[in-house]
């Protein structure tokens, strides 16, 4: 297969990229993009060593923001870590 081949097939393939940022006044990192069209975050779990079933990482929707900016308030950063905190229940 061509490189050529090998690109077009890979860009068929994509649904979205992300970028990583870093939270202000700590080095926690996390990715903020689109996926499928959407506005999404992406935090690390920080519960997955209280259960090894755990996702690594949790995806969620962006919220709108009136700013019109692609980084995340600390008011997004803080709902989302209210959200980490409720304890991990298996589905399945």
């Amino acid at each position: 297969m061509s490189e050529n081949t090998e690109n077009k097939e890979w860009s068929n393939r994509e649904i979205g990229a992300l970028w990583v940022n870093v939270k202000q006044g700590s080095n926690e990192k996390y990715l903020t993009g689109q996926v499928n069209g959407e506005k999404v975050i992406l935090f690390k779990n920080k519960y997955k060593d209280d259960n090894p079933k755990a996702p690594d990482f949790r995806i969620y929707k962006q919220k709108d923001q009136d700013q019109g900016g692609s980084k995340p308030s600390e008011k997004v950063v803080e709902e989302v870590e209210e959200v980490e905190e409720v304890e991990e229940v298996d589905l399945i």
